[in-house]
């Protein structure tokens, strides 16, 4: 009588598997990547396919981006980013974001895998004007189409703005000294003057003149390096501050003061004093 081969076969068959199973054998297993600029970015981990939401690693795409400031409180389960001059502020589990002080909701909540945030691609699209696709073959994530206004400003004006910033901040605690244009004393639109000369742009000494210069900035679409400007000592755009982002400002405010940083939305004098903004970068 000849033996039966079933069990024989099921024998192969389980070897097969085992070895078309293993890393390297009969499957691929290169590292998930971002393609953006033509250049290849290492993703922390895969994206995901939530229904019809793609859901992607969110700390690599906004270090890619130019995001600043990024913080992750665990207690919370919440994180934390500037960009563009706005804060950023999402939830775990959360379908409501924070952007720029208005509320969002997401197409699908944010949440945690391997360890990494995910969060819906076309959220961060909108945010940094891309479009993207995940191709899960090839295990690349394609970011394309990159443009739009935000995007313009950050690669036009951004980077100067930036620069604007750091110089002013090199002179907190400088007096007030009226009709002071150095860093032995300043004035408010002194210090504007001198702040914006060392960085190559030549502004007029008065307030009210640098007032028409540039282009004007809604108070919501602020950037690091503008000028917002206040009613003061007089009516009219008579007292110049230099925005540095998430609200704040640096300046010098009067006489028996120093160079320091406020907030425009302090509502026991700057916030009813709000004047308007301006932007310029050359």
């Amino acid at each position: 009588m000849q033996e039966p081969r079933t069990p024989r076969l099921v024998l192969l068959l389980s070897i097969l598997l085992i070895f078309t199973a293993a890393p390297g054998v009969g499957q691929a297993s290169s590292e998930p990547m971002m393609l953006i600029d033509g250049q290849e970015v290492p993703l922390s981990s895969p994206p995901i396919q939530a229904g019809d939401c793609l859901l992607v690693p969110l700390r690599p795409i906004l270090e890619e981006m130019g995001a600043s400031n990024l913080e992750w409180n665990p207690a919370e389960a919440k994180i934390t980013w500037q960009w563009a001059g706005e804060r950023y502020e999402l939830q775990i589990d959360n379908t409501l974001v924070q952007c720029g002080g208005e509320e969002i909701e997401l197409s699908h909540a944010p949440l945690l895998f391997e360890g990494y945030t995910q969060v819906p691609a076309n959220f961060l699209g909108e945010i940094f004007q891309f479009s993207a696709k995940w191709d899960s073959h090839s295990r690349q994530f394609e970011v394309t189409s990159r443009g739009g206004r935000k995007q313009e400003l950050v690669a036009e004006g951004l980077e100067k703005g930036r620069q604007i910033v750091d110089t002013a901040l090199k002179y907190q605690g400088v007096p007030y000294r009226w009709g002071g244009t150095g860093p032995g004393g300043f004035d408010c639109s002194g210090f504007i003057w001198y702040v914006f000369r060392e960085n190559g742009i030549q502004l007029p000494r008065v307030s009210s003149e640098i007032y028409e210069l540039g282009e004007a900035v809604a108070r919501e679409d602020l950037l690091p390096g503008d000028l917002v400007f206040f009613t003061g000592y007089r009516p009219g755009p008579s007292h110049g501050t230099i925005y540095i982002g998430d609200g704040e400002f640096i300046h010098s405010p009067s006489e028996g003061y120093c160079v320091s940083i406020a907030r425009i939305d302090e509502p026991e004098y700057w916030a009813p004093r709000y004047y308007g903004a301006r932007r310029i970068r050359e």
